[in-house]
């Protein structure tokens, strides 16, 4: 038997995957309650009440990027801490900045959310504390696992990986980008392979 509880948390998930199949397609825009409502097959008011509003919606959607990026990166961190050579320095900065790029070959959903919402915090000041958040976020995660993997200047080195990091993502959203995974890869070795000579 389905209790309240599992029944409300299985609603909100098929809210949220409305809202990323939505922004997906047309944009934060796109993503009103009334098409969420159509788009999940959960009543407005339901919609209204777990979320209250477009910039609800748009919270929660991000958060869920978020909860999805942590799994990641809970699963590519290492279980042991000790001492990493520059093969083991090299390869935990790739497994986290891979747990926080889309897969090329993928659902683009996630980033193209992410990207969405970013874009959309330069003209709507609603969503510029989320985008900030975001960003911090990723910042202060690529700057532990430089300063773990004993990388000099860790926060000017954590600025040029982010920035590699999010041109990638948006090289595999939009269409004028590159969406070769091989290429990808061999770009962002090649920075680390600098961030840690041999």
């Amino acid at each position: 038997m389905t209790t309240p509880a599992a029944a409300s948390t299985a609603s909100k998930r098929r809210i949220v995957d409305a809202v990323f199949r939505l922004v997906a397609r047309g944009g934060v825009g796109e993503a009103s309650l009334r098409k969420v409502a159509e788009e999940s097959g959960i009543n407005i008011g339901s919609v209204r009440h777990y979320f209250g509003s477009h910039e609800g919606l748009m919270v929660a959607a991000a958060e869920e990027v978020g909860a999805r990026m942590a799994r990641r990166l809970h699963d590519a961190l290492p279980k042991t801490a000790g001492h990493l050579d520059v093969a083991g320095r090299r390869e935990l900065i790739e497994a986290v900045c891979r747990a926080v790029l889309p897969a090329p070959e993928g659902d683009l959903a996630e980033a193209i959310v992410l990207i969405e919402l970013i874009t959309a915090a330069r003209l709507r000041p609603e969503f510029r504390p989320l985008a900030v958040r975001m960003g911090t976020d990723l910042r202060a995660v690529l700057r532990e696992t430089l300063e773990a993997a004993h990388v000099p200047d860790p926060g000017v080195e954590a600025e040029r990986l982010t920035a590699l990091v999010g041109g990638l993502t948006f090289e595999l959203v939009y269409p004028h980008g590159s969406n070769d995974g091989e290429l990808m890869a061999e770009v962002l070795r090649r920075h680390i392979a600098g961030l840690i000579p041999e």
